[in-house]
């Protein structure tokens, strides 16, 4: 599953649906030079953001290219989901010189990636080695946080990853892929702000949610902000929640047009 991570295969991203759908088939080497660690300044962001929860670091002994970690905020009693994150993503700016107008959306080139889970999620005590039906979301995160550097282009709210070409369910689960989307108000239990950072810049940060495949139809369709409006009906951020068990906003297949 986001089988690019430990092999290398064909990856797709799909962007907005006024946009195009991009292959990238070729991975290439990540120059490392350069490189920036807004590990502490992002890990205090979201210490500020989530007080009081306990962390869990999966650090990577070994990295192919940039060095990815991954946190996991337990839950606590008055906020029962886990949150989970990337540090390293951020090291290496995007590529954005695919945009028109590359320059006006500078501010866009650093990011990582989130991802809520509910409480009953059995991350306790986890290991790099542990069951897929249970590693799968460190795995979908690292994934995320290598593809743009590995293929030259970028993350950003309204973008989507399938799981595979063509999509495959995700570690048995009926989720085939995630869609990314702004963690503000209204996306997810909590409103989560960029993270400023000490040089004057910013670090974007994107809630990768994991959708069923007739709701990732819906944005290719009609759109992500279709599907962010029918995701934020699910009460108390369901929807927006890495959870195998939440409803499909979208149980029938969308029409062909």
């Amino acid at each position: 599953m986001f089988d690019f991570l430990k092999k290398r295969r064909d990856a797709e991203a799909a962007y907005p649906a006024d946009g195009p759908v991009l292959h990238h088939a070729d991975p290439v080497p990540v120059d490392t030079a350069g490189a920036r660690d807004y590990g502490p300044e992002i890990t205090a962001w979201m210490e500020q953001a989530f007080p009081g929860r306990e962390t869990t670091v999966w650090h990577e002994l070994a990295s192919p290219d940039i060095h990815v970690d991954v946190y996991a905020m337990a839950p606590i009693p008055a906020e029962p989901y886990w949150v989970l994150y990337t540090t390293g993503m951020s090291s290496l700016p995007m590529t954005l010189e695919n945009l028109e107008h590359a320059r006006q959306y500078d501010y866009l080139r650093r990011a990582e990636v989130m991802m809520y889970l509910p409480g009953s999620f059995p991350l306790q005590g986890l290991s790099s080695d542990g069951p897929e039906e249970v590693y799968w979301p460190i795995r979908i995160l690292k994934a995320l946080a290598r593809m743009p550097h590995l293929y030259r282009t970028w993350l950003g709210a309204g973008h989507s990853v399938p799981n595979g070409n063509p999509a495959r369910p995700i570690a048995g689960t009926g989720f085939t892929g995630v869609v990314l989307f702004l963690p503000d108000e209204g996306n997810g239990p909590r409103c989560v702000m960029p993270v400023p950072t000490r040089d004057g810049g910013q670090v974007m940060l994107y809630l990768a949610v994991p959708v069923y495949p007739e709701e990732m139809d819906v944005k290719l369709r009609r759109g992500a902000e279709t599907l962010e409006a029918d995701l934020r009906l699910q009460e108390g951020g369901r929807g927006f929640l890495a959870d195998p068990a939440r409803p499909n906003t979208s149980p029938r297949k969308e029409a062909r047009p």
